[in-house]
């Protein structure tokens, strides 16, 4: 059916696909990455938005304190933005496949987080300081829960510590 130079060619076909089956196994296992590869991956994304954090609620505090309610929903606006963006580049990381469910967990309480912060800063749009305060206790929960769903990845700045925003 083939002939001699078709047989020939099968095999050669053959051959080179089987060369290449070990090269894609070498590659796979070549993108996985571990714990401490993903952590340190994750960090430096996370202190960005920290530092980020820092100067957009600069200020917010005392705006509440002193009944500029408006003034201060712009900070948590744009918090809310950047929580986001940071939690879209921290998805976009490969992740260590033993950690996959974990890290899915931790994740969707970060999205939480952005709907938390954005929910606050409508509700001092709106001059709801007593509802802003409800979701902040919201907030704060589940910002624990994020933090334990992390545990063991030793993380510094993507531990979400409400104390470094004053």
């Amino acid at each position: 059916m083939w002939g001699k130079s078709g047989g020939r060619r099968a095999a050669v076909v053959l051959g080179m696909a089987a060369l290449l089956v070990p090269l894609g196994a070498t590659a796979a296992g070549a993108a996985e990455v571990s714990r401490e590869e993903w952590v340190a991956k994750v960090e430096p994304i996370c202190k960005v938005n920290v530092l980020a954090n820092k100067r957009i609620f600069k200020g917010a505090k005392g705006e509440v304190n002193g009944g500029e309610l408006k003034k201060a929903s712009t900070h948590f606006s744009r918090a809310a933005t950047a929580f986001a963006k940071t939690t879209a580049q921290i998805e976009a990381v490969p992740q260590p496949v033993a950690d996959e469910a974990k890290i899915a967990t931790w994740l969707g309480y970060l999205e939480d987080e952005t709907e938390f912060v954005r929910r606050i800063g409508k509700a001092l749009a709106d001059e709801q300081r007593h509802k802003a305060e409800s979701i902040s206790v919201q907030l704060n929960r589940n910002s624990t829960r994020a933090n334990n769903a992390a545990l063991g990845f030793d993380f510094d700045y993507c531990r979400i510590d409400p104390a470094r925003f004053g």
